[in-house]
């Protein structure tokens, strides 16, 4: 796979965004996100969305120049129209709003409608971290009665891999952070597998005949197959806990269930952000934190592991490698980026 220096695809994928007609700060802030999860190891949500934000543009599903509109607003709730702007523009505007909320009132939900894809949303709760805040998300995704994720028991997808996400600050060099979907695994991790080749762990998707499978290409069909819900053998709970993340995200932000055939209004989104000065004092918040991680990590490492790392440090550890080294991509997908590069008139 071709290794590549961050600041090219970053200039690369500003480049190719401004050909498509985005302003110049919401290509840059987008192709952001996107190197960001690469740098992260979450190459799922990383420079192989280009492809699919290009083509949602062409089809008129992303507007890059649209403007955020509020549609309601009290002293710690807001509901924002993202009128199909760049999901990771609107949802930046978002999560600020929640910010500013927070620390006039203590806590605060903003939720957003009408949304294209956001990225990965560990990239929002960690701006309220680094305001000494901590920081939740919920989203749904639109599929108009379909969906990839199939339910408990079932054989066909009803849910989409509905993405939870929280952080907090540590007082170490990285945030706590938690990054999950209410599947085994997000829908772009399972096509990152297809793009590489690799079959998939065991008890990821099954065929469209409900049977498990490890070939990638077995999910995407036709006839689709499906994820399966977080949990392995008590997947139930994946299960309960996709229609919780569907019903908050969905049902607050007015943008509709996945179960509705007509989605006037896109991708549901829901931020909810904890002032914790308005509870304990920071400084402590922070030291108990630490302590935690020490007392967690102290764990003697079972067979196969060489130690315990706690949620946000892979991550950390992976950027400050992948920062050093470049950003490897599967040579199918570097030759479909120079594709989509030379077809709107940018040099690779």
């Amino acid at each position: 796979m071709p290794k590549i220096e961050v600041e090219r695809l970053r200039q690369l994928g500003t480049a190719i965004l401004d050909a498509l007609g985005s302003p110049r700060e919401r290509s840059a802030w987008v192709v952001e996100t996107l190197l960001r999860s690469n740098l992260a190891g979450h190459d799922s949500h990383g420079f192989m969305r280009l492809l699919q934000y290009a083509a949602q543009v062409r089809e008129g599903h992303i507007e890059p120049a649209a403007e955020i509109t509020t549609l309601r607003e009290t002293g710690a709730a807001a509901l924002l129209d993202a009128q199909r702007a760049w999901g990771q523009v609107a949802a930046r505007q978002a999560m600020k709003r929640a910010i500013e909320m927070a620390a006039a009132n203590g806590i605060s939900m903003v939720a957003l409608r009408n949304c294209p894809h956001i990225g990965r949303l560990g990239e929002y709760v960690l701006i309220a971290a680094e305001r000494d805040m901590i920081g939740t998300a919920f989203v749904n995704s639109q599929t108009g009665g379909n969906g990839s994720v199939v339910p408990w028991g079932g054989i066909q997808g009803r849910f989409t891999p509905t993405p939870l996400a929280f952080a907090a600050p540590s007082g170490l060099d990285w945030h706590v952070l938690v990054d999950i979907t209410a599947s085994v695994m997000p829908e772009g991790k399972v096509r990152d597998h297809l793009y590489r080749g690799v079959l998939l762990p065991e008890d990821v998707i099954i065929d469209a005949k409900g049977n498990s499978t490890r070939d990638a290409n077995e999910f995407y069909g036709p006839p689709m197959g499906g994820i399966l819900p977080l949990g392995g053998p008590v997947g139930h709970k994946g299960y309960a806990l996709g229609v919780m993340i569907e019903m908050l995200a969905g049902g607050l932000s007015s943008a509709g269930y996945v179960s509705e055939a007509v989605l006037a209004h896109g991708n549901g989104v829901l931020f909810q952000v904890m002032n914790i000065a308005a509870f304990e004092d920071v400084c402590n918040f922070k030291r108990r934190t630490r302590q935690l991680v020490e007392h967690v990590k102290s764990s003697r490492p079972r067979a196969g592991f060489d130690e315990v790392l706690f949620p946000g440090e892979p991550e950390y550890r992976t950027s400050l490698r992948r920062q050093r080294d470049g950003i490897e991509l599967p040579v199918s997908l570097w030759e479909a980026i120079g594709e989509l590069a030379a077809d709107v008139g940018v040099d690779l």
